[in-house]
């Protein structure tokens, strides 16, 4: 059963990202998971149950990847960088995910059931203020924790948009860290 369970949220995802959450059927799910509509309301009571449970592992992928590169060791850049670079990585390796929380995110609210965008991304930049914190404590960073993790926040996002609008390759190591220096050492003229 867990590989239909997979199938379905494969093939969802891959629907609701192309044909948007009021676009996309049940019916149409099934066919493209290869499975029965009893099957799909085995593993999930309805179309909604299926958005929030795609919702909360796309957010809950991510945060988890967050977390553990904010405990890794090494020094605040070298977290942060980890951080930045996994959020690439992440992306690279499954674009679909990516379309598909941006689709549904930026969907009207009419279109889709409710789900808070903000409360998910506020986790994520609470780990990262985490880390920046650290930082400034340590005197290895300057500033408001939050306002910077939120500016990386930022310039991580207009990367990956950058690539899966472009194709152009901005999800390397090295973009992860000159994001993260011109954070830590940015503009300053001293």
């Amino acid at each position: 059963m867990r590989g239909a369970r997979t199938a379905i949220a494969n093939a969802a995802m891959r629907i609701f990202a192309k044909k948007g959450y009021a676009g996309a059927s049940i019916r149409e799910i099934c066919e493209a998971a290869g499975i029965t509509k009893p099957a799909l309301y085995y593993h999930f009571h309805s179309k909604e149950h299926l958005y929030h449970q795609l919702m909360m592992d796309a957010f809950g992928e991510s945060l988890k990847l967050f977390l553990e590169a904010s405990k890794s060791r090494g020094t605040i850049r070298q977290r942060l960088v980890r951080i930045v670079y996994n959020d690439f990585k992440t992306v690279k390796n499954d674009p679909e995910r990516f379309q598909f929380v941006l689709r549904m995110i930026f969907a009207p609210e009419e279109e889709r059931p409710f789900f808070n965008y903000v409360e998910e991304m506020e986790r994520q930049r609470q780990v990262i203020a985490g880390v920046l914190q650290e930082g400034i404590d340590a005197g290895a960073a300057r500033g408001d924790a939050r306002e910077l993790a939120t500016a990386l926040m930022g310039m991580n996002l207009i990367a990956i948009l950058e690539n899966v609008v472009t194709g152009r390759p901005t999800l390397t190591r090295r973009s992860a860290e000159k994001q993260v220096d011109t954070l830590l050492y940015g503009c300053s003229v001293s």
